[in-house]
């Protein structure tokens, strides 16, 4: 009797393919970023019981839930598109940022409270994820056909150029934050600490690094979903500024932060209309 069972082939660098890892691994990590968005973003108050440690300030906490909203948006993307061109580009950045995380939280062991069940979770997430991230994107980029799809508008590249200057100054912003905390709380425009200063370097981090990671890819397919997560951070970031501007320091809610992150949401969200206008068109 003739076997007529048919082997399916693997499948093949090039292909386009989003592994199961990739996607077991978005499963597992959207419940935590979806878990801080609400107690960071909508009950900053509870951040001493429920999460890895208490912020004061609830525009650091503003900015770190909108951010983890941001990521929990991305992720959820991973699980339903179906080609890795279209998330891979942001992989690279989102490791940068846990290994930021990780060393902050390694640098200011003495802050934290190892028996809170919060902290406990929160380095073990910190401590898996540069692992799984870098692992997830190194098994997966050579499925990668480098092409652009039909219809695939191509972005100037005059952009490519604009996107390494910004990924440049915001990587400067996150490694003297990092670096020199202290000094950074006096200038920042709400009041931080040390651990809160690093905690931010690494947001800023992950924003340069992904700047740079896309600096030199033009195909719009390739930029719209890691575009949207920071578009949704962001204008959630603006709301957070008017909704808590008393929170702010002396020099009040119009400084220089809020004045750089709302151009830097009004000029991105143009540009994000600008190329769907043309990918519709195509």
């Amino acid at each position: 009797m003739t076997n007529t069972t048919r082997t399916i082939p693997p499948a093949a660098p090039g292909d386009d393919m989003i592994l199961p890892l990739t996607k077991w691994l978005a499963v597992a990590v959207i419940p935590f970023l979806l878990a801080a968005f609400i107690i960071l973003y909508l009950f900053p108050a509870t951040t001493a019981r429920f999460f890895a440690w208490e912020i004061a300030s609830p525009l650091t906490a503003a900015l770190m839930g909108a951010g983890y909203l941001g990521g929990a948006y991305f992720f959820g993307r991973v699980l339903t598109a179906r080609h890795w061109s279209h998330i891979g580009g942001g992989f690279p950045p989102v490791a940068v940022f846990t290994v930021v995380m990780l060393a902050a939280t390694l640098l200011h062991w003495d802050t934290f409270d190892p028996g809170h069940w919060p902290f406990l979770l929160w380095l073990a997430l910190y401590i898996a994820t540069p692992l799984l991230v870098t692992m997830a994107w190194w098994r997966n980029r050579r499925r990668d056909p480098l092409t652009p799809e039909p219809g695939d508008p191509l972005l100037p590249a005059a952009a490519g150029v604009l996107l390494a200057t910004a990924g440049g100054l915001l990587l400067a912003g996150a490694v003297f934050l990092f670096a020199r905390p202290t000094a950074a709380t006096e200038v920042w425009p709400w009041p931080l600490t040390p651990l809160t200063a690093r905690v931010v370097a690494g947001w800023l981090a992950l924003l340069g690094a992904g700047a740079l990671a896309l600096r030199g890819e033009r195909r719009w397919s390739a930029w719209r979903i890691p575009l949207q997560s920071i578009l949704l951070w962001q204008a959630l970031l603006v709301v957070a500024f008017g909704l808590r501007r008393d929170a702010f320091g002396p020099g009040g809610a119009l400084n220089w932060f809020t004045l750089f992150t709302a151009a830097g949401l009004l000029v991105a969200a143009a540009f994000y209309l600008t190329m769907e206008r043309r990918r519709r068109e195509t």
